[in-house]
Formats: structure tokens, C-alpha cells, sequence
């Protein structure tokens, strides 16, 4: 019997001792070299795209020869207006990619030395990062619909005879589902969507899933029209068994417990506020568990350096005047309507809906 990949030392091609080992000149090399790959490296102007440009000696900063302004390795990118260490933000991705089924903020700011708000907001924004690279995604060929709800259980009563439900799990109004589509391939992406109910991922599963798919589900009544839409519907009797005729949703199952997994064994909870982005998470954790850390670790930190500033994650943990927080209402609105039209020129996050396109 073969060796399983995750297993085998190919897995492991980064590791955190190679990160912490690095001082702060060599992460920042490493650092600009990522930040400016499509350039072999060399710097280039993040406002006008010009690669004239001056570097100071005495602080690490550029200036465009072209448009006179100053810029940095981390301006424009989801670490603008970073106070910790370029060695500390590269330690702090691959414990992130390395946690199979998560890393906790609490966790993660226990390893990296740092308070439990910047390590929530910085893996928030690596999430971003990873949930980028899912809304690229159009599903084809076959495959796997079903839904898991998470969250909403209600806490019984302490005496029996205060209890008034017959003995099952009730739910209260904050339980949401999460509606997982996954391609039954080798490789195969994935999408996933919070909403309410799994009726309501219909309109989303239809932009992103091909008509000319095979689509296999449960006999769920929110999948049961879904023969006039795809070429194929296969559907499930889960009532009777898991597989019924060659026909299952084992694929997506398994990754619903991923999900599981990372509720109730690294983050205990999952708010329907950033329920959302731990979907986008562990969806792209999914989809790219096959690949070594190395890989993984230069996946999510180029996309992260690339992304605009997430207008919900700027001052996360400011308190703010009235005054200012409506400014900052309107300046998403008008994010959002720039985005909307494709010109995507100011930050916004892709958390304005309850479940992203």
C-alpha cells in the first residue's frame, strides 16, 4: 500500500523553523521578490505602472520617477499600513496554510507574539486571499451539490421539565447553511455559499455550476427542478443509503466535514458575519490539500499581495466617531458600485453579499 501524499515528505517543502530563521533583511528580499514577480523582481510604481524609480538607502521606500509619489513593498496590497515585521507576516502565513482545518486567531497570536485583534484581522485578510482565487472558479462536468448547516443550536434547560422541545436539537434564527458545489475529478475546484436555507444558493449555483454539467444532489426539494436546468441530474435517496446505485455525494460530504471539523474543533464557533469567509477558507483548503506548503504558502501570500486594501477590514478594531463611520459607509457604497461596473479603483471587500459570485 502506497504512502498517502500528505504523509510523504514532498508535503513538507516550507516549514515554520525555515521562516523564523530568516532575519528581518532576508524576509524583506524574499518579501519584494514576491510583491514584484511579474517584474523579475524589480520594483515598479503601484499608481502609474512605471518601473523608474529611485529607492531610498535609509528607509525602505520607493519613489515613482514618473508621478513623484512614494510607495513600499506593502502599498495598495491588504498589508498597507503594516506595523508588524516582514518576518512576522511571512511566519504568520505558513501557520496558516499549515493548519489542515484552520488556525485559530487565538492560536495564531499566541505563536506569533501579538495581540488576539491583529491576529484575527491578519488572518481575515489571508482568507480574503484564498476566497479571491474560489470566485474565479465555473464548475463543468460532474458535479457534487449538497448543504450542511452550522451554528443556531439552542442550549437546553438545566432541569428536564423546563424543557419544552420533545427531546430534539432545536435551532434559533442564526443558524445558517452552507451549500458546497465540487467537481468530481482529479483536482476538481469547489464553490461554497452561506445562506439561510438551501433553497437560496440556487441563483448562485446557477452562475457558477455549467449548464452543461452533470450535477448530482439528495432529493432535497431545494434540488428537485434541477433536471430542466443541466444536461444531467442525478439525484440520491439519502433515506435509504449513502450510495444507491452508483450514485452518491461522498465527495462533498467530505468536505462538509472539513467544515465541521473546523467548527467545533479550531474555531468553536463561526459568526454569520465572517461565515462567509470560513466558507471560502476551507473551500480552497479542499481544493488544494494535494499540493506541499511551499506551494500553498506562495499561493496565498502573491494573491494577497495583489488585492486591494478590504474596506471592511481597515481600522477593524478603531472606535470611530459617527461622522467618520458614515464616510466610510458611503466610500464602500462607492467601491461597491465602481466594482460593480468594472472599475474596481477604490478597496472593497468581497464580503458585501451574504454569499459571493
Amino acid at each position: 500500500m502506497g504512502q498517502h501524499f500528505l504523509l510523504s515528505a514532498k508535503a513538507r517543502s516550507i516549514s515554520v523553523r525555515d521562516i523564523a530563521r530568516l532575519g528581518e533583511e532576508e524576509a524583506y528580499a524574499l518579501f519584494r521578490s514576491i510583491r514584484f514577480s511579474e517584474n523579475a523582481g524589480a520594483p515598479y510604481c503601484p499608481h502609474c505602472g512605471i518601473d523608474a524609480v529611485y529607492e531610498y538607502r535609509a528607509r525602505r521606500l520607493f519613489k515613482c520617477q514618473g508621478c513623484d509619489k512614494q510607495f513600499s513593498v506593502t502599498s495598495g496590497t491588504v498589508f498597507r499600513s503594516r506595523k508588524m515585521s516582514y518576518a512576522d507576516i511571512m511566519l504568520a502565513v505558513v501557520l496558516f496554510v499549515n493548519g489542515v482545518n484552520g488556525n485559530a486567531a487565538l492560536r495564531l497570536s499566541r505563536d506569533l507574539g501579538c495581540s488576539y485583534k491583529t491576529a484575527f484581522v491578519l488572518s481575515k485578510k489571508l482568507s480574503r486571499a484564498m476566497a479571491a482565487m474560489q470566485t474565479e472558479t465555473t464548475l463543468t462536468g460532474m458535479v457534487d451539490i449538497d448543504g450542511v448547516y452550522i451554528g443556531g443550536s439552542v442550549r437546553k434547560e438545566n432541569l428536564v421539565k423546563d424543557r419544552k422541545n420533545d427531546g430534539r436539537k432545536s435551532f434559533n434564527t442564526k443558524r445558517r447553511s452552507i451549500v458546497t458545489a465540487r467537481e468530481r475529478r482529479h483536482g476538481g475546484r469547489s464553490r461554497a455559499w452561506v445562506v439561510a436555507t438551501e433553497g437560496a444558493a440556487d441563483p448562485y449555483i446557477k452562475k457558477v455550476v455549467s449548464a452543461a454539467a452533470h450535477v448530482v444532489t439528495d432529493e432535497a426539494p431545494a434540488y428537485s427542478r434541477y433536471f430542466l436546468h443541466y444536461d444531467e441530474h442525478s439525484t440520491v435517496n439519502h433515506s435509504v443509503g449513502l450510495v444507491i446505485d452508483g450514485v452518491h455525494t461522498n465527495l462533498v460530504e467530505a468536505q462538509h466535514s472539513r467544515i465541521r471539523r473546523a467548527e467545533r474543533g479550531v474555531y468553536l464557533r463561526i459568526s454569520g458575519n465572517h461565515a462567509q469567509r470560513f466558507a471560502d477558507e476551507l473551500s480552497w483548503r479542499d481544493d488544494f490539500r494535494r499540493l506541499d506548503n511551499g506551494q500553498q504558502f506562495r499561493m496565498v501570500i502573491s494573491r494577497a499581495l495583489i488585492l486591494k486594501p478590504d474596506a471592511e477590514l481597515t481600522g477593524y478594531w478603531q472606535t470611530r466617531p459617527e461622522r467618520l463611520r458614515d464616510i466610510n459607509r458611503r466610500r464602500a457604497l462607492r467601491a461597491l458600485t465602481l466594482k460593480r461596473r468594472g472599475r474596481p479603483t477604490a478597496p472593497i471587500s468581497s464580503y458585501s453579499a451574504p454569499a459571493s459570485v
